[in-house]
């Protein structure tokens, strides 16, 4: 097809622009998202907003990407910022205790592997605690009791999932130039090829619980109010 016929490489819907358009998106919401969550207490919500406008993104839905984050950012405050503030308690306490153990202070080795098994199975919830809080219209309780089923169901993925997340900053470590890239694309990127790793786990999810309201003779799910764009909550599996 030639360039004229509005369908070639370089053409506004041609896949040279549309991988631009990508890439371009991907700077500014990572660039949005580390300068927001600067406070602290905000970065729930920002990440919140980014996950929810990566996983439109994986599916190509029409939008305006900065605009609609701010506005999830806005909707969703109150929820993710909850939900953060507990499992940031939650890591500090475990991250205070990881660095007293890396000290050589002495505790007995089963509180120690006690803790360890604790931190891994804390980041095996983080990991998609702000994608379930930018998929659904949820509670607190239900965001943490969901992440924690999609992660252990989806088991693999979810090691796949961390691996994306920890690999950038691990090669900071021993290539300088990297860190400049993550300051780019370090938490968009992953989260964007993430969502194409959960997305299916969610969808089986949904499934599930479609079917179990159909078989228990409910009306199903009830629209959410606000960010009709987002799915209903589920009570997971």
């Amino acid at each position: 097809m030639s360039r004229e016929d509005g369908g070639g490489f370089l053409s506004v819907d041609g896949p040279f622009m549309r991988a631009m358009e990508l890439v371009i998106n991907l700077v500014l919401l990572n660039i949005i998202t580390i300068v927001i969550s600067i406070p602290v207490v905000t970065a729930g919500a920002a990440f919140t907003a980014m996950n929810h406008q990566l996983y439109r993104m994986s599916k190509n839905e029409d939008g305006y990407v900065i605009k609609d984050y701010f506005k999830d950012f806005a909707s969703n405050f109150k929820t993710s910022t909850l939900t953060w503030i507990i499992m940031f308690a939650v890591g500090a306490f475990l991250g205070i205790d990881l660095y007293i153990f890396s000290e050589g202070v002495s505790f007995p080795a089963a509180f120690k592997w006690l803790i360890i098994a604790f931190a891994v199975i804390y980041i095996f919830g983080l990991v998609y605690i702000f994608p379930v809080l930018a998929r659904y219209e949820t509670t607190t309780r239900l965001a943490i009791k969901n992440a924690y089923a999609m992660a252990f169901y989806a088991f693999p993925k979810t090691i796949l999932i961390i691996a994306l997340y920890v690999a950038p900053w691990i090669a900071a470590m021993y290539i300088p130039n990297f860190i400049l890239m993550n300051g780019v694309f370090g938490i968009s990127l992953p989260a964007y090829i993430s969502v194409f790793l959960y997305r299916k786990t969610f969808e089986t999810f949904e499934k599930k619980q479609r079917d179990a309201i159909e078989k228990d003779g409910s009306d199903g799910l009830t629209e959410a109010e606000t960010n009709t764009d987002k799915s209903t909550d589920f009570d997971g599996i």
